[in-house]
């Protein structure tokens, strides 16, 4: 499938994305002289980003991932988030920046900083590339935001539509066609058996068995709420 036929608006072109992240880099590289660094960034959509950003500092840093779902269909979310790849450094007593695509409902970065402090961190903040004010549930802000963006659906530059088009050097919306053809793929879960994504499948947008976590109640709002949340 064409780049042009999925896509609707290109929200952030090349230049734009890499103008920020330097911003973004100069700012941060800042704020952490003389702390001792690890960043912890959610798979998949932010290891594009993440690349960008640690490239950038003129400091020392140790960095891990972290897998989380958080998504219960192809476009909606459930309000369950469970842990798939939990950290493998130690970050107890060390200043902790966690990175993400995207801060949407603020789901899935609640239960990743609430995940950290159990390792007893100097301090955790957190930095995203995109922020969704308008479709935040939980009290988590970001101390480092890219771009804010309206309630669609994005892909490129780390995001994907059904695990694909990740590779794209700029951030678009998706035309409604294709999210009318994703939202058609929701299942409805049965009571006590919900339906969620893997830590390696497209964003949480493509349905299939996880385990259990927090919360039922799906949400239909047409966006990103098929990406971390």
């Amino acid at each position: 499938m064409s780049f042009a036929k999925i896509v609707k608006e290109v929200l952030f072109t090349k230049e734009q994305i890499k103008k920020r992240v330097d911003e973004m880099v100069s700012r941060i590289d800042k704020d952490y002289q003389g702390k001792d660094l690890v960043v912890v960034a959610l798979l998949k959509g932010s290891v594009v980003f993440l690349a960008d950003l640690v490239r950038g500092f003129t400091r020392p840093l140790a960095f891990d991932f972290i897998g989380v779902s958080s998504y219960g269909s192809s476009t909606s979310s459930i309000g369950m988030v469970t842990l798939e790849k939990g950290i493998t450094v130690d970050i107890t007593g060390k200043s902790v920046l966690v990175v993400d695509d995207i801060l949407d409902t603020g789901r899935s970065l609640n239960f990743v900083k609430n995940y950290l402090q159990k390792f007893k961190p100097k301090e955790i903040k957190i930095c995203v590339l995109l922020e969704k004010k308008e479709t935040r549930l939980m009290d988590v802000r970001a101390d480092y935001v890219g771009f804010e963006i309206p309630n669609v659906f994005v892909l490129g530059y780390g995001l994907d539509y059904e695990d694909r088009y990740r590779h794209l050097p700029y951030i678009a919306s998706l035309k409604e066609e294709y999210y009318n053809e994703l939202s058609a793929k929701i299942t409805e879960p049965s009571e006590g058996i919900v339906q969620d994504r893997t830590a390696g499948s497209s964003n949480g947008r493509t349905a299939g068995s996880g385990p259990v976590g927090l919360g039922s109640n799906p949400s239909p709002a047409a966006s990103n709420t098929a990406k971390n949340v």
